[in-house]
């Protein structure tokens, strides 16, 4: 048995010998992680987003960090980030939660960093409120209250520009980009709303409102279907906070004031007629329009407005509002009615009251909010923060806990509320009710489509006949989900839909539309796109489980900051633009845009550099391992591949549309040879497709014809080259290790079999 003994470990050490023999890099990289994270994206929305997300996570593969990418969906992501339950706010991906997120907002036209970032509030940390990622930076908070209580001009933007370097360096979120977002539609649609604005680029989904009352069409129809790339998540307004739930939502209700079509004025009258600050500004008196009915025939008063803030401030329903306003008009707020009954919500300290003291009139007294100083920021941004204002006479006569599983809120099946007119029959709804000028049909949910109609009765219906540009004029408004763009895009071209979302990132897709069946619009300004981390996740958040910070907890914190800032050099931000946007964006840096006011100009994003990274994580405690050297970028013979970018004048530097291009090849940069053409776009913005048919590098030209025919000196501009191989030669160091593997296999098995034979033969000896 000894013997037996013996023979069975000189096996296992053969075993190890073999396995010690194989190439260290298939086990190089286990050694080397140095954490884990899970980095989570919306699944069904924004392609462009899945696949910088993975580029990201190679990254952070680089560094040695053992990164993955789960695709959720919207539902998904909210219970695990946006509005998860409260046992698990602040867990990580392992316990429920979440470690890293990808998200795009789309934050409109004013400026509000509170309603995400703020932590001198509880009420505002996630699911209460909008600041999942449980950011809490003293300074931050300090400034922003600054910003929203001043009455100092010089003040209030000093304090936002100074609240972005604290942003910056302390890097709650990474911004990876600004977006330029082209949308297309169906050239046939005209009218204001599509009227493309420079300094701005605002039309008709300008990220404040949905207007297709602004909309006429040339070929008489009255119906427009606008194509949507994501699917419903909550249409009672309170409880949403999703672009896709807009698309509807804002065409459906209205909100208090609203942005002018033109972005003349960020607060013209909507519900109200004017609204008035006293008493310092802790006394607001708001004037509701008289007049105006709800989709079912009721009419619309004060006691909306003043029942549709308590529901903002509700807990039970759960909104993400609720920190947000609570923090405007108290945490122990009294709502009167018109008749005298009232309600208490909150049991906070500071104490505010809203009172229906008529019909048609509010008043609004509110709190100290910081410094002593009341919330001052209503004009222009509360008063057409969403399109909030619900039907008192139906939601009051359902408990709050019940609203979401109801059709008001998915737009499926049917409730029958009594004393009510109902708008399918007595007492009958089948989605939700608002005073837009489109009010519900139903949703098709095999077919994936919502209809919505003109609403007769809408109230500002007399002003849109009257003004020029016969407006209106659209009866029927459909909103239909594809999920993909391919089919989206021949949906359009098929005449099956008339409006494309910006979200489906139509960026590389331009030189394909025709004009014919597709015009292109382009947004500016119209979002952005973050890496939001887990302020309390134990690396990055609180750093207490980094080295450094277990060796010293007081730099715990620090340690925390410097992972957040590594994470930051590590997002190649104009490597995304170029090849996944071509072109259209912005690196980004802080959480304002440049089209937004108070955006400090003087804040430059982080370049893509492993080198910082692995600096910074050395700064946490991490031994980081060696970086690998830069990326080799090889194309194979057959293989197609884009060339792109914006042709400029070089005298003056301004881009030249529809200016013919020619794209010229050479392998010796002496001899040249045209390979392809194409014409610029409005933009400026040419793309060729190209594919060499033999190994080697070549070199790539522009060549504008009409520029060389008046500068003599003009030879071109060079673009780029590449290296291009066969298959044999790519595959000839596989094949070498290849052989190695095969040699030590065979080796490894010749040792086991005599081995075995042995242990064979000493086993059949007697003892």
């Amino acid at each position: 048995m000894a013997k037996l003994k013996k023979v069975l470990v000189m096996l296992l050490l053969a075993v190890l010998l073999t396995l010690a023999l194989l190439p260290l890099n298939i086990v190089k990289a286990q050694d080397e992680e140095l954490f884990k994270v899970t980095i989570i994206a919306p699944g069904n929305a924004n392609m462009v987003r899945r696949q910088w997300g993975q580029i990201f996570a190679n990254s952070l593969k680089q560094l040695g960090i053992d990164a993955r990418v789960v695709f959720l969906g919207w539902t998904g992501v909210y219970e695990r980030v946006m509005r998860p339950p409260q046992e698990i706010v602040g867990k990580i991906w392992d316990e429920g939660g979440y470690d890293i997120e990808l998200i795009g907002w789309t934050p409109g036209l004013v400026p509000e960093p509170r309603q995400i970032y703020y932590g001198g509030d509880p009420s505002f940390f996630a699911p209460t409120g909008q600041n999942y990622y449980l950011w809490n930076n003293t300074e931050a908070n300090l400034l922003m209250d600054t910003f929203i209580t001043s009455t100092d001009p010089e003040e209030i933007n000093q304090s936002l520009w100074d609240y972005q370097e604290v942003f910056f360096n302390d890097m709650p979120a990474s911004q990876i980009y600004y977006e330029s977002r082209p949308a297309v539609v169906n050239p046939k649609l005209g009218g204001p709303a599509l009227v493309e604005i420079p300094s701005g680029g605002a039309w008709l989904y300008s990220n404040v409102q949905c207007d297709p009352e602004l909309l006429n069409r040339s070929d008489g129809k009255t119906s427009v279907v606008y194509c949507s790339t994501s699917e419903i998540e909550a249409l009672i307004p309170p409880r949403s906070n999703s672009w896709y739930d807009t698309i509807i939502l804002s065409v459906v209700f209205n909100g208090l004031a609203e942005v002018a079509a033109d972005l003349s004025d960020l607060a013209i009258p909507s519900l109200l007629t004017n609204w008035t600050a006293s008493d310092n500004g802790f006394k607001w008196t708001f004037d509701c329009r008289s007049g105006v009915k709800w989709h079912d025939g009721v009419e619309f008063t004060a006691d909306d407005v003043v029942f549709s803030l308590w529901a903002l401030m509700n807990s039970d329903l759960p909104s993400q509002f609720v920190g947000y306003y609570q923090s405007v008009y108290g945490d122990n707020v009294k709502f009167t009615y018109k008749n005298g009954t009232s309600v208490t919500q909150g049991t906070g300290t500071r104490v505010g009251n809203i009172t229906a003291v008529d019909k048609y009139t509010v008043v609004a007294w509110l709190p100290e909010l910081a410094l002593g100083n009341p919330y001052g920021y209503f004009d222009p941004f509360l008063l057409t923060f969403a399109n909030n204002i619900i039907p008192k006479h139906i939601f009051e006569k359902i408990p709050p806990a019940q609203w979401a599983e109801t059709p008001f809120n998915t737009g499926v099946g049917e409730i029958t509320i009594p004393g009510t007119p109902g708008t399918i029959g007595p007492g009958k709804y089948n989605g939700p009710v608002g005073t837009g000028p489109y009010k519900w049909v139903e949703y098709d949910s095999v077919n994936q489509i919502v209809h919505l109609e003109k609403f007769a009765d809408y109230w500002d219906a007399p002003a849109l006949y009257a003004a020029p540009g016969n407006l209106f004029q659209i009866e029927d408004y459909y909103i239909r989900y594809i999920a993909d763009k391919t089919p989206a895009l021949a949906a359009l071209k098929n005449g099956e839909v008339d409006m494309l979302d910006p979200n489906y990132q139509m960026q590389l897709d331009i030189p394909t539309i025709e004009p014919g069946w597709g015009k292109v619009l382009i947004q500016k300004g119209a979002g952005r796109q973050e890496i939001g981390y887990n302020m309390r996740h134990p690396i990055f958040g609180t750093g207490v489980d980094t080295p450094l910070g277990q060796d010293d907890p007081s730099k715990a914190a620090e340690a925390a900051r410097n992972v957040r800032i590594a994470f930051d050099y590590a997002v190649p931000r104009q490597l995304i633009i170029d090849n996944l946007l071509a072109g259209f964006g912005e690196p980004g840096a802080t959480n304002m845009l440049p089209t937004q006011p108070f955006y400090n100009t003087e804040i430059t994003p982080r370049e893509y550099n492993l080198t910082r990274a692995a600096e910074y994580l050395e700064l946490a405690g991490y031994e980081v391992p060696a970086l690998p050297g830069p990326p080799e970028y090889t194309f194979f013979v057959g293989m197609s591949f884009p060339i792109r970018g914006t042709h400029t004048d070089p005298d003056t530097g301004g881009v030249i549309p529809n200016r013919e291009l020619e794209l010229r090849e050479t392998t010796d940069n002496k001899t040249f040879e045209s390979v392809a053409f194409t014409t610029t776009d409005y933009s400026g913005r040419y793309f060729f497709m190209v594919t060499p048919t033999a190994p080697g590098t070549y070199y790539y030209w522009l060549y504008d014809r009409e520029y060389a025919a008046v500068t003599e000196a003009y030879n071109g501009t060079y673009l780029r080259s590449i290296t291009v191989k066969s298959f044999g030669d790519a595959l000839s160091p596989l094949q070498t290790q290849l052989t190695m593997l095969t040699a030590v296999a065979v080796i490894a098995l010749v040792v086991s079999v005599l081995l075995g034979m042995y242990a064979v033969r000493l086993a059949k000896r007697k003892p």
